[in-house]
């Protein structure tokens, strides 16, 4: 290459542009509802990408789908944490409840 663009590479009239344009945002956005759902699936997937896009991206639009991500991976992981507190407390009790019963 010597350092030509894509355009005068492959000549596109305007509505072929414009498709590719449509699908990269396609592509752009399934790939970003896949990190959302593994965010909200795994939280250790979302604090990493979150963190990660964060820390390493130069656009404004990386940055804020890291956001995103870690924003879910929290609020996930505080779920997960509440969850299991509360399932240790009613097993407990239970376990409790039935010690004085024979």
């Amino acid at each position: 290459m010597t350092g030509e663009t894509p355009q005068e590479v492959l000549p596109l009239g305007p509505r072929q542009t414009e498709r590719w344009q449509a699908l990269v945002d396609i592509l752009y956005l399934t790939q970003v509802t896949w990190l959302y759902v593994f965010s909200l699936v795994y939280p250790l997937v979302g604090l990493f990408y979150g963190i990660l896009l964060l820390a390493g991206s130069a656009s404004a639009r990386a940055k804020r789908v890291g956001k995103v991500c870690l924003i879910l991976g929290i609020i996930n992981t505080a779920l997960v944490i509440v969850v299991l507190a509360i399932a240790l407390v009613l097993g407990l009790t239970g376990a409790l409840a039935g010690l004085g019963q024979d």
